[in-house]
């Protein structure tokens, strides 16, 4: 007997609209403060913990090496080895589960239905789990005083030595890759409405490089569908976890292909020792510009792979750090192959003078980021020499009218001021620009009830609406 899977089990009919409305009333103002707080003062630090137990298979001595802990109350202790236990037994069900997903899903042969589904229900189980095993440290985050980010800042200098060979012509540095890689597709999972399967390349991206993997979803029944490259953002690991909707699931329902994109360090791309999302924060701004190279060179790999395979148009683009990444590489695409730029551009909780926001965004802030960079020698005007390679640059080689943007006026953490002056200068039709009054965290909850800015994308992928 197959075991559904969390797709076949989401919520239809009164159900879905019972959803809905919980969704709306979470995505309120209210929200974001307490969002914000628990992430940095809660989520985080419990993820550092996590993200060390991860590597210290069981050892209180190498737990202690990766997470110095300055005094753990003795109450703390007592959970600590057997949350350790926990963690190291859980991280092996998982790499099982997984290897048995990747021999199942990339086999020669085809697999059965019910084996792909049960497989695919076993690796999700696992990874929740895991991901699930942070809250055996939350005894120790009250018993002892550790960090959010474990920070290691490089200098000015050295940073800039590392860059100077992409400063010196950032238009290159943005240059896909050439040739382009070759991309695996895996088996189907056929779901009543639309067909799941994932992708997986090598990618170019920070350290000499890394498998990438996106997750697909293609609605039936619709000949040459328009695509959406999405990438999440920071921190935002739903293909690690199971029966969680993303704000831009819907669009599939809506004959849509959505192609997600797992960021680099995230989900199955994580490094060992740091929770997923962690690097982009610990090694700033070098860590930045790393992860919008390789973002935009894996969206360009993207959408040749959507134009060979589908005759309809191309977005890209995604939420915060995704919405950032994304924006960066469309306006890098001008001098891209055309097979390769995208049509649409699609931008929720975003902003421009990206170099600040690690002094400027609420969020970075709230785990001393500005401060760590201090200590390490950055100011602002030494940030802004990077410039040509971590900010916006010109106007993105997408037309006006196909460029849609989800604000909150309340966003503090991607400043609601400059994603809007930004988006007026690159003359985007008022119809084009949903501002909402809410924060960082509320904005894209709040896409779940409402369809009027998918909607929209959804007519500029098809090319129709008036603009």
């Amino acid at each position: 007997m197959s075991i559904q899977s969390a797709a076949d089990r989401a919520p239809t009919g009164s159900s879905l609209q019972g959803s809905r409305k919980v969704m709306s009333w979470l995505a309120q103002p209210w929200l974001d403060p307490t969002a914000l707080w628990t992430m940095t003062r809660w989520y985080m630090p419990l993820s550092r913990a996590w993200a060390a137990a991860g590597i210290a298979e069981g050892s209180l001595e190498r737990f202690q090496a990766e997470l110095p802990a300055d005094s753990i109350r003795p109450a703390a202790r007592l959970g600590l080895a057997r949350a350790l236990e926990r963690t190291a037994a859980l991280k092996r069900g998982l790499a099982e589960a997984e290897a048995r997903w990747e021999e199942l899903f990339f086999a020669s042969r085809p697999a059965t239905a019910s084996a792909l589904f049960n497989a695919e229900r076993m690796r999700r189980r696992a990874s929740h789990g895991y991901m699930l095993s942070r809250s055996g440290f939350a005894l120790l985050r009250l018993g002892a005083g550790f960090p959010a980010v474990r920070y290691e800042i490089p200098g000015p200098a050295e940073a800039m030595a590392e860059l100077q060979p992409l400063l010196r012509d950032p238009r290159a540095a943005y240059a896909p890759p050439d040739p382009l890689p070759e991309i695996e597709v895996t088996q189907r999972i056929e779901h009543h409405a639309f067909s799941e399967y994932w992708l997986r390349f090598r990618s170019e991206g920070p350290g000499g490089g890394d498998m990438a993997w996106a997750r697909v979803r293609e609605p039936r029944g619709v000949p040459n569908p328009p695509s959406l490259v999405h990438v999440h953002g920071l921190g935002v690991e739903f293909e690690s976890l199971d029966g969680v909707e993303d704000d831009v699931d819907p669009i599939v329902a809506m004959g849509v292909r959505l192609v997600r994109l797992e960021a680099p360090w995230h989900n199955r791309r994580r490094v060992p020792g740091r929770f997923g999302g962690e690097p982009f924060l610990s090694r700033q701004p070098l860590s930045g510009i790393e992860l919008f190279l390789a973002i935009a060179r894996e969206t360009a790999t993207l959408v040749a792979w959507c134009r060979a395979t589908s005759r309809g148009r191309v977005a890209i683009g995604g939420t915060s750090m995704g919405a950032l990444s994304t924006q960066i590489a469309a306006c890098r695409a001008e001098n891209w192959p055309v097979d390769l730029r995208p049509d649409v551009l699609w931008l929720v909780t975003t902003s421009d003078d990206i170099g600040n926001l690690a002094f400027q965004s609420s969020l970075a802030k709230a785990v001393g980021l500005p401060g760590e960079l201090r200590r390490a020698g950055w100011t602002r005007e030494a940030i802004s020499a990077l410039n040509g390679l971590g900010d916006i640059g010109s106007a993105p080689a997408v037309a006006p009218e196909d460029i849609v943007v989800v604000l909150g006026r309340r966003d503090d953490v991607t400043p609601y001021q400059r994603g809007a002056a930004m988006v007026a200068r690159w003359g985007v039709p008022p119809r084009n620009l949903f501002a909402r009054e809410l924060g960082h965290f509320s904005v894209p909850l709040g896409l779940l009830g409402d369809r009027g800015p998918l909607s929209r994308l959804v007519e500029r992928l098809h090319g129709g609406g008036a603009s």
